[in-house]
Formats: C-alpha cells, sequence, structure tokens
C-alpha cells in the first residue's frame, strides 16, 4: 500500500482519559469477581456429589506397573514384525537399537508389577513364562513380536498379531495361545487403568469442587493482569512469553488435565497432588516455548504502539460469562446425570488453554494484525493480476471452481470432525468478510462501485463476498455440519446486506436510503434462511429429526425438547437454585431421566432458567448481547476501517487497527447470530442445532476460538490525531 492512497496519521490521546478507562476496567472485573464468589462456596459444599459419586473406590487404590512400551519399542521394534511395530510403537520405531538379543529386563519387571496390581492371572503366568526365555536365533522376530505386543497390552492397548509369527505356548499357557494370552492381560490391563483413571478423576473433582472459585479468581485477576499490560508493554512478543511461562506454572499449580488427552482419558499437569510431584510434559514444553519466545524477544526486541481498552466493561463481561458457565458445569458434574461427572474437570483444560490463548494473543494483538494484512494483501495482489488477465466472466468462473474446490477439500479432510469444522467454517467467514470490508474502504474499491453499469458493478463489488459465503455453506454441507449452517447462513445475510449498502453509498453517495436498504435486506435475509429451514430441512437425516421434534415433541421419537419445555415450565421464577435444581427429575434412582444429557452446551439457556429462574436467564442473554456490542462501539473512534499508514518512531508502518476491527465486528456479528439461534432453539421457536451459548457452553473450541477473537477485540490502537 502507498502513502498515496493511505493517509498517513500518529497517534495522539488524552492520559487523564485512558487512566480512567482502565481503572474502570479494573474495578468492574474486580466487582464481577466478588459478585459471583459467593457461589463457589454454595456449589462446593458437597465434594463427593449426588450419590458420594465423587467417592474414593477401593479399586482405584492399585498401582499400575510403569509404561514399559518405550523401552521394549526401543529395543524390539526394529525385529518385530512391520505391521505390528507400527501399531504398537508409532513412530518410536524409527528410532530403535539394533536389534536386541536378549531377554527383556524391563518387560518381566513390568509384568511382576502389573500381577500385583490386579493378582495372579493365568494369562499373566502364560506370557511371563514365554517372555522369561531367551529367543534361540532363529526365533528373535517371534520374540520381539510377544515383547512388542505385550508392552502394549500391559499399556491397555488390544493390538492384533495378524500372521505375525509369535513364539510357541509353554506348560503355564495351560494350552492357551500366546496371542489368547496377550489379547486378555490387554482386557484386564484396559480396565485397571480406567478404573485408576477414575479414581484420579474423582480425586481431582473433589479438589476442584473445593478450590474451584479461588482457581476461578486467580484466573481472571491473572488475565486481567496481562491484558492491562499488553496495552504498555514496549516489547509485546516478550510478553507472550511471560504469557507462556505463567500459565504453564499456572497449570501445574491447579493440576489442570491436558485438554488434547483425548475423550474419556486423563492427563494432569503433575502426576500427584503433592506440589513436590513432577510437571507434565506438556506443562514443561509450553514452559519451555515461553522460554525460547523471551529469548527471541530480547534480542529481536520487536516494538509495538500504544493501546486502550476497547470497552470499560469488556473483560468484566468475560469474567461474568466465564464464571457463570463454570458455576452451572459444576453444578451439573456434582448433581446431574452420571455420564457428565467430569464435564467441569475437562472444562477446567479447556478454560486454562483459553486463557492461555486470551493472554498470548492480547500481547501479540498488533503484530497478528500486520501478519494477517501482509498475507492477505500478497493473496489479493495475485487474485487482482489474475482478474486483470482473465476478465469478469472469467474470474467468476474461477472463484466458482476454487470455492467448490475448498469445499469439497474442507470436507474430505476434517468428515466427522464437527466441532473443528464448525469453528473453522466461522474463522474463515469472519477473516474473509472482514478483509472485504476493509479493502472496500480504499479509493480503488470508491471507483469500481462507480464504474460500469449498476448490475455489473454491484456483482463485481460482492463477489469476493460471495466466495467467501459460497465456500462455507458448501464445506457445511459436505460436513453435513447443519448448526454452523444456520448461523453462517444468518450472518452471511448481514454481510452482503452491509456490503451493498455500502455500494450504493459509494456509487450514489446515499447515506439514508443505504441504511434502509440493508436493514430491509436483512431482514427479508433472515425470514428466507428461516422458511428454507422448515421447507427444505428434511433434506438432511438430522435437521429432519429436529424438525419432526419441533413439530411433535411428545410424539418424536426424540423427546429432548419435550423435557427442555417441561423443565423450563417446572422451574421457579428465580430458579431452583445451585445444587437443587431437578437435573434428573423427581423420580429418583441411580438413572437421570431428567433433562437431555447435552444440558451443557446445546440447551444452556434452559439450564439458566433451571438454576437462576426465567428473569435472571433474559438477564444473562440481553447482557450478553449488550456487552458484545460494547466491545466494537469504540472500534469505530479508533479506526475509519481503510488501510493506512501510521509512524512508529522514524518509521512507517501499515496500521493493523483497520483489519483488526473489521475481524472484531465480524466475530461479534456471528457470536449474536450464534446467541440467537441457541436461545430461538430452546425457546422452540427453530430446530434445535447443537450450537453453543457463547463463552458459558461446555466446548473447547468454541471457547478457545472466541477466546483468541476476544484478545484481538479488547484493545484498540490510541485514537489517531490525522497530521
Amino acid at each position: 500500500m502507498s502513502a498515496g492512497v493511505t493517509p498517513i496519521v500518529t497517534h495522539d490521546a488524552s492520559a487523564r482519559r485512558v487512566a480512567w478507562a482502565s481503572w474502570v476496567e479494573i474495578v468492574s472485573s474486580c466487582a464481577a469477581i466478588a459478585l459471583l464468589w459467593p457461589l463457589f462456596a454454595v456449589v462446593g459444599g458437597d465434594t463427593l456429589g449426588r450419590e458420594a459419586r465423587f467417592a474414593d473406590d477401593a479399586r482405584t487404590a492399585i498401582v499400575l506397573p510403569q509404561d514399559a512400551l518405550p523401552g521394549v519399542c526401543h529395543d524390539y521394534a526394529r525385529a518385530a514384525d512391520r505391521s505390528i511395530a507400527a501399531d504398537a510403537c508409532g513412530v518410536a520405531r524409527l528410532f530403535s537399537s539394533s536389534s536386541a538379543a536378549g531377554v527383556s529386563a524391563r518387560l518381566l519387571d513390568a509384568l511382576a508389577r502389573a500381577r500385583a496390581a490386579i493378582g495372579p492371572s493365568p494369562s499373566l503366568a502364560c506370557v511371563s513364562d514365554v517372555v522369561g526365555r531367551a529367543p534361540a536365533a532363529d526365533n528373535r522376530e517371534a520374540y520381539a513380536n510377544a515383547a512388542v505386543l505385550t508392552a502394549a497390552a500391559l499399556n491397555g492397548r488390544r493390538t492384533a498379531p495378524g500372521e505375525a509369527a509369535l513364539p510357541a505356548s509353554s506348560r503355564a499357557c495351560a494350552g492357551v495361545t500366546v496371542a489368547q494370552s496377550i489379547d486378555r492381560i490387554g482386557a484386564a490391563m484396559s480396565d485397571a487403568r480406567r478404573v485408576a483413571a477414575s479414581g484420579a478423576k474423582n480425586e481431582s473433582m473433589r479438589e476442584l469442587l473445593r478450590t474451584a472459585g479461588w482457581q476461578w479468581a486467580a484466573a481472571m485477576l491473572l488475565g486481567l493482569a496481562f491484558v492491562t499490560a499488553s496495552r504498555t508493554m514496549r516489547w509485546p512478543v516478550l510478553g507472550a512469553g511471560l504469557a507462556l511461562v505463567v500459565w504453564a506454572a499456572a497449570g501445574w499449580a491447579a493440576r489442570v488435565p491436558w485438554p488434547f488427552a483425548g475423550d474419556h482419558q486423563f492427563l494432569a499437569a503433575r502426576a500427584a497432588m503433592s506440589l513436590a510431584s513432577r510437571p507434565a510434559s506438556f506443562v514443561l514444553a509450553i514452559a519451555g516455548a515461553g522460554i525460547i519466545v523471551i529469548a527471541i524477544a530480547l534480542v529481536a526486541r520487536p516494538r509495538t504502539l500504544p493501546q486502550v481498552p476497547a470497552s470499560r466493561f469488556g473483560y468484566a463481561g468475560f469474567v461474568l460469562a466465564t464464571g457463570i458457565g463454570l458455576l452451572v458445569l459444576l453444578d451439573l458434574s456434582a448433581n446431574a446425570s452420571i455420564g457428565n461427572r467430569y464435564l467441569a474437570l475437562y472444562h477446567q483444560g479447556h478454560f486454562w488453554l483459553a486463557m492461555t490463548v486470551l493472554c498470548v494473543v492480547a500481547m501479540l494483538r498488533q503484530a497478528i494484525g500486520r501478519a494477517l494484512g501482509w498475507t492477505l494483501s500478497m493473496i489479493d495482489g495475485v487474485a487482482s493480476g489474475i482478474g486483470a488477465r482473465i476478465g469478469a466472466v472469467g474470474s467468476a468462473v474461477v472463484l466458482i471452481a476454487l470455492a467448490a474446490a475448498v469445499s469439497v477439500t474442507f470436507g474430505t479432510l476434517l468428515a466427522n470432525m464437527r466441532q473443528v469444522t464448525s469453528e473453522l467454517g466461522r474463522l474463515w467467514l469472519i477473516g474473509g468478510a472482514a478483509w472485504f470490508f476493509f479493502m472496500r474502504g480504499t479509493p480503488l474499491a470508491e471507483r469500481l462501485a462507480r464504474s460500469g453499469n449498476s448490475i455489473g458493478s454491484l456483482a463485481r463489488y460482492v463477489m469476493p463476498l460471495a466466495f467467501v459465503t459460497l465456500a462455507l455453506v458448501g464445506a457445511m454441507v459436505v460436513t453435513r455440519d447443519m448448526g454452523p449452517l444456520l448461523i453462517a447462513g444468518y450472518g452471511a445475510g448481514a454481510f452482503l446486506a452491509s456490503s451493498i449498502a455500502m455500494w450504493l453509498h459509494q456509487r450514489y453517495r446515499a447515506v439514508g436510503i443505504a441504511r434502509v436498504v440493508a436493514v430491509l435486506l436483512f431482514v427479508a435475509w433472515i425470514v428466507a434462511i428461516t422458511a428454507a429451514l422448515f421447507e427444505l430441512g428434511a433434506i438432511d437425516e438430522v435437521t429432519a429429526g429436529r424438525l419432526e421434534n419441533l413439530a411433535a415433541p411428545l410424539a418424536s421419537a426424540n423427546d429432548q425438547l419435550a423435557l427442555v419445555t417441561w423443565f423450563q415450565q417446572v422451574s421457579p421464577p428465580a430458579g431452583f437454585g445451585l445444587g437443587a435444581v431437578p437435573w434428573c427429575g423427581y423420580g429418583g434412582g441411580v438413572s437421570c431421566a431428567g433433562v437431555p444429557a447435552q444440558i451443557q452446551s446445546d440447551y444452556t439457556f434452559t439450564a439458566l432458567v433451571g438454576v437462576f429462574g426465567w428473569t435472571a436467564a433474559w438477564t444473562i442473554t440481553i447482557g450478553c448481547a449488550w456487552w458484545l456490542h460494547r466491545l466494537i462501539a469504540r472500534h469505530a473512534r479508533a479506526t475509519r476501517g481503510e488501510p493506512r499508514l501510521v509512524a512508529m518512531g522514524t518509521r512507517m508502518v501499515n496500521d493493523e487497527q483497520a483489519l483488526l476491527s473489521w475481524i472484531a465486528v465480524t466475530w461479534v456479528v456471528l457470536a449474536l447470530c450464534q446467541l440467537a439461534v441457541t436461545v430461538a432453539g430452546n425457546l422452540a421457536v427453530i430446530p434445535l442445532t447443537g450450537v453453543t451459548f457463547p463463552f458459558v457452553s461446555f466446548g473447547m473450541t468454541s471457547l478457545v476460538a472466541g477466546a483468541a477473537m476476544l484478545g484481538l477485540c479488547l484493545s484498540i490502537n490510541v485514537p489517531e490525531r490525522p497530521t
């Protein structure tokens, strides 16, 4: 971007006004913490939960053998059958030593410890006898196969040997084959490890219920400190490194579970409750990455422009949303379905990761904006050059083909990963729409709007946004992820209506008419999308089931809407209160026949009604909408939304504020659509779509992605003074 088409500005702001905004943000955030603090004592009053679900079990006291698989793979993977080594050892087989010829002492020790853990077993006796004998020279592969399979079985992994050779059974096997004995060991150890993991989770849940208030308050204050520091720190990369180190230490202190451990897996930040226990590998890795970033920052020292809070209540709203969500999840874990008893524990790991991402993104906010601006500028330059050569019709054909290719590729690579595809699709729409509006603020876009006839000019003007929307719609259809598709459809309507209004303004200098047209187009779009949902939704099997559930909740095979409606109707005006909500109905017994199991994600609004009552639930919902609006209200005063240059010391650099503000606006529009859709689904206005309540519902991808977007929104560059 040249200085000839981008105004040059410097930064100036009243120090008193900036200090006042920062103090209001700090005080309001502390007030939000103080408001919710007493409620954590209520939900944590009974650390054992409903029917003592978190009580100790005698079976969880077993001491499992240490993982022998890495050492066995190192010694025997090269001699073992290639398929067995690949299944059991993975890439570790590539680093194995030359073939070991003797007996594996570490494997025999692990088998002895397994015998002490699960008791005497014919299968353990058989395998111990077989692998305790030194293999003959012509039997080394069979022994290596048995050693690798046994080590995997002791980890609870049942790996099929296929046609690979195994040693012959000994007398200790009593007629059972070695393959059968190894498989039985795998089944027994899988059960033992599952029981031990449940014991560790129960212990962590009791500790979380007891200290959740302290952990949440400390995390909020720590996040506030980093967000505040990000606005004045001269070297933001140094701040990002410090954030990684500090949050790694915080995760170790709180013993958070690793959020990427997989379903039903539990990998805590430290091995035991004792603070003297060793940190987990992921804690050391994050802390090490932070130290490396700090070292780079001390050498490079990239600088940043001064920043101020985008909203005096921006961080306070985040505090309230996350606090309310954690309270509901703690109550659900302690008193709702037994299958969801560890929701709050998993959420602890999700929340820790989200706070880490929030602080790092807040520190690197300006650097991220400049990197995105440069990257998208290169892409835009290449696309413009190609478009100039092939013409308008050729450009349209290429864009349609490219949108189809993106959709198919996206759907093929990420099939059956709906949570991931939902957030990636949303980020695609946010980035694409933000870049579209950012570039439409240039003088070149104004000339584009005024050239040619009206229809051709409008088509060329909105073509890039149409490409972004078509690619997303195609990807959601391919992945059959209809919930985010509905949100994307509503959000795309807002973006398309705004783009047409911008075109009207730039072509005809119309202001009032452009606004009226934008509102009418958006309303018509909402009506059309909703009508299409009811008329064409039956094409998709899942959507058809939800439409049936909406039309006849009592006669439908899926009774979730009927349960939700009942729960809303029986909730008192002030709610049941924490610890007293009949999540499992009034029938009693071990089963939980009350609200649907997805209450923590799909039906969050209903959960808020049950805990706090209708008035409070609507107050939270409307307050969330108001908070999202306030996050971007000052962005309009911080930038004119167009590319420009700013002075940084003696250098001129591209101003990232315009692009970041457009990203903030597009994210807030989609978040508001998401909020409206999830509340409407809970109220049986439209089919339930499985869409989360922003920052309140359970869900790692939505929480982490939202935290990253919030990190870009919470601050703005110091408002500009043209020179």
